[in-house]
């Protein structure tokens, strides 16, 4: 009876041994071994124009040369005050929003002077060298056009032109030519633009969101400060229109993604998760994932309600959360979604290990052999 009694006891501490080293679950359950697939609150970003945006010409502008530049236009497009000013100037009028809206600066090299007019409505005239701040020290030159979001959300440029008077279109751009989704950073496929200082991250995403002429406009938001040069106006009289849309509601954020993939598997293994959320306004999103074991992953930008497919490798055993949320192109962030995974030990390396452990004792254990059928 005390032997029998042993027995046991020593077949139940082995087991628990290798047991407890596995990681294998345990009789209770409370070791999660399944997914779990849930959503979690997150705020989103409010899904209204928020913030300052503006619409800037320059008379003179070189990468690197800071306040050197010289502004000759500042539109400012105010969310809190729902107006466009001639900031410095403290001239303004309504803001309009829903729909496209004429910006057109009459231009008098010879003359100097200029006339600013916002959907028809006469805004502003004052001399083209007076600049921003009225300081007087601007350039008998159209250089650049400045799109700068200064943090604000979704604002979209489009049928932008540049026309002599009298004469013809110089310049322009509909945006058009390019792909959907093309981030403008200064790349020979950009059309000459590019983030202010030639610095790629303040570029500029093509969208089909909105459009004055179909398919695409460009969008400011969030960190743009987009840039185009021009040379050689420097006399004459010019028009410089620029359509813009100022959406009051820029819609409703992605759902969460539904994740997919092994909930079990062996560390030190690389495993394939699939991620998938829905745009209510189909919208493309990006995936922004955290793995749970202190790494970080971002797609590309992509249609929603499609499987993006995003390799993981999990170097150490143990169970972590898989957590994801998407953010589409007009920077608004949805809910998360998660997945739990388990990554124990290969089996095979435990049964291993007891294969060795008879082998080297082949009388020992016989309970336990009897037990495991070896």
């Amino acid at each position: 009876m005390k032997k029998t009694l042993f027995g046991k006891i020593l077949v139940i501490g082995i087991l628990i041994l290798f047991a407890g080293a596995s990681g294998i679950p345990s009789i209770s359950g409370k070791n999660i071994s399944h997914s779990e697939l849930t959503t979690v609150d997150n705020p989103s970003v409010q899904p209204l124009f928020d913030g300052n945006s503006y619409f800037i010409l320059l008379s003179n502008y070189t990468d690197g040369a800071g306040q050197e530049n010289k502004w000759a236009v500042q539109l400012r497009f105010d969310s809190v005050n729902l107006i466009v000013e001639s900031e410095f100037d403290t001239i303004s009028l309504p803001l309009i929003l829903d729909q496209w809206t004429e910006i057109r600066v009459d231009i008098d090299l010879d003359g100097d002077w200029m006339e600013i007019y916002y959907n028809g409505t006469f805004l502003i005239e004052k001399a083209w060298t007076a600049g921003h701040n009225n300081q007087g020290d601007g350039d008998l030159n159209i250089a650049a056009v400045d799109l700068f979001a200064n943090g604000a959300t979704s604002v979209y440029y489009d049928d932008i032109s540049l026309e002599e008077v009298g004469g013809s279109v110089v310049w322009s751009d509909n945006f058009d030519s390019y792909t959907d989704g093309q981030f403008l950073d200064g790349t020979p496929d950009d059309g000459g633009w590019r983030g202010w200082d030639n610095d790629p991250t303040f570029g500029a995403y093509v969208t089909s969101a909105e459009s004055l002429s179909a398919p695409h406009s460009v969008d400011i938001k969030g960190d743009t400060d987009l840039i185009h040069e021009y040379s050689g106006y420097t006399t004459g009289q010019f028009q410089y229109i620029a359509w813009i849309y100022i959406p009051s509601d820029i819609g409703d954020p992605p759902e969460a993604p539904v994740i997919t993939g092994p909930t079990n598997g062996a560390a030190g293994t690389e495993y394939t998760y699939k991620f998938n959320a829905v745009d209510p306004d189909g919208d493309k999103v990006i995936y922004h994932i955290t793995w749970g074991d202190g790494y970080l992953d971002a797609t590309d930008l992509g249609p929603s309600g499609t499987d993006v497919e995003v390799k993981h490798t999990y170097a150490a055993e143990g169970t972590y959360t898989i957590t994801a949320h998407a953010e589409d192109e007009k920077g608004l962030i949805g809910p998360d979604g998660t997945l739990v995974v388990t990554m124990p030990r290969n089996k095979d390396v435990y049964f291993s290990l007891l294969q060795r452990l008879f082998e080297r004792f082949p009388n020992a254990f016989p309970l336990l052999r009897q037990l495991l059928g070896l």
